[in-house]
């Protein structure tokens, strides 16, 4: 009897971990960016509303998914020669990001304010992984959590060539801005 009380008392112990794990999902991930070497011009910017991600918040895990045919450019023959020339997406559809937020507690969660932290894991585009590290901003307000990360990436670390006639209306490194909304429970 001590046997079956025990297993069913370890029993309850794990299931109420399971339970008080909470995973936060969201559909609401937004990535901008901007290549041009002139920030006020908009020629080639695009932007992605259609990106997932996953928060593990006893974790501090992250995961970001980014379908690369959801970014969209004013100019329809851009958008064509981003995804068949320079980021091949039928071969590779997706970004990636996987890691940890350094710097964040589950306390953050539970009350409305502004918090710093970093992100570190490997971001995967273009068939390349490297491994990746930025500051993040978490803004909560009421019932929401808004992670919000810009860095920069150059072209050639992810194995995308840019033709020359292009290149020079570029730069070197492109800014990237993520804004990732969960909703709280």
């Amino acid at each position: 009897m001590k046997k079956i009380t025990l297993l069913l008392a370890l029993l309850f112990i794990i299931l109420s971990n399971v339970v008080n794990a909470q995973t936060y999902k969201t559909r609401d991930a937004n990535i901008f960016f901007n290549p041009n070497k002139d920030q006020s011009h908009k020629d080639y910017a695009s932007v992605s509303k259609e990106g997932t991600a996953v928060l593990k918040v006893e974790t501090n895990e992250v995961a970001l998914l980014v379908p690369m045919k959801t970014f969209h450019f004013n100019n329809a023959l851009l958008e064509e020669h981003f995804n068949e020339n320079y980021l091949h997406t039928n071969k590779f559809p997706n970004a990636t990001f996987k890691g940890k937020l350094i710097g964040f507690n589950k306390d953050q969660l539970a009350k409305d304010g502004t918090y710093t932290m970093s992100s570190e894991g490997q971001v995967s585009l273009h068939g390349v992984t490297q491994n990746f590290k930025a500051p993040v901003k978490l803004v909560v307000k009421g019932k929401s959590a808004t992670f919000t990360c810009n860095f920069k990436i150059r072209a050639d670390q992810y194995a995308i060539d840019i033709p020359a006639l292009v290149k020079p209306k570029l730069s070197d490194e492109t800014p990237i801005d993520a804004n990732i909304v969960f909703q709280l429970n």
